[in-house]
């Protein structure tokens, strides 16, 4: 059994065995530096992607201004899902911020395993989608509501090994203030503590 088979066999625990097998085998392996892109506005998105283990960066541009919409790392799946859907062109950017070895499945891969009779492939699918929209509504829901205290907060407290792994001036974009206003509030929580 290889990696990608046992990491997806814990995932998905409630689907039947050969089936996570099936759906693991319709990956293929890749690896990309540092810098390099998976998606660039303009492109469309070919491809779901299971992150093995690397850290990569999801963006839009405006204006020179980049806006950063999230971060995947180590056992996370990482697209532009509409595009992906619709095969339509993309505006957002997904750049490597390190070394990364991905699993790739295409559109058409997915689709040819949602055709097939008798297997659970729609309801994977579906779970997959749930979590893309439920992370998407968290995400707006704090931006909407919380001030950059309860943002930083709730981002370390659901993904703690996010801060050892990005840049905090980038955390910052993530979080939508400035850099020196992480600080802060980084050392206000520090204080706090103490």
């Amino acid at each position: 059994m290889n990696a990608i088979q046992e990491i997806f066999l814990k995932m998905f625990s409630r689907f039947p065995e050969e089936a996570i097998i099936q759906f693991a085998n319709a990956f293929s392996e890749k690896k990309l530096k540092k810098g390099d892109f998976l998606l660039q506005e303009g492109q469309i998105c070919r491809d779901l992607v299971f992150i093995l283990n690397g850290n990569m960066m999801c963006y839009y541009l405006k204006d020179g201004k980049r806006y950063i919409d999230e971060f995947s790392l180590d056992y996370e799946f990482i697209t532009d899902y509409t595009s992906f859907i619709y095969q339509s062109t993309t505006d957002k950017y997904i750049e490597c911020l390190e070394d990364c070895v991905i699993y790739t499945l295409s559109y058409e891969r997915m689709n040819a395993l949602y055709d097939l009779p008798h297997q659970p492939f729609d309801r994977l699918g579906r779970m997959m989608a749930e979590q893309i929209y439920l992370q998407w509504h968290e995400k707006s829901k704090s931006l909407l509501m919380d001030d950059a205290t309860e943002r930083y907060l709730k981002l370390i407290n659901k993904r703690p090994y996010l801060s050892q792994r990005v840049p905090q001036y980038l955390i910052a974009e993530y979080l939508g203030i400035a850099p020196e206003s992480l600080s802060r509030i980084r050392k206000s929580l520090t204080n706090t503590k103490v």
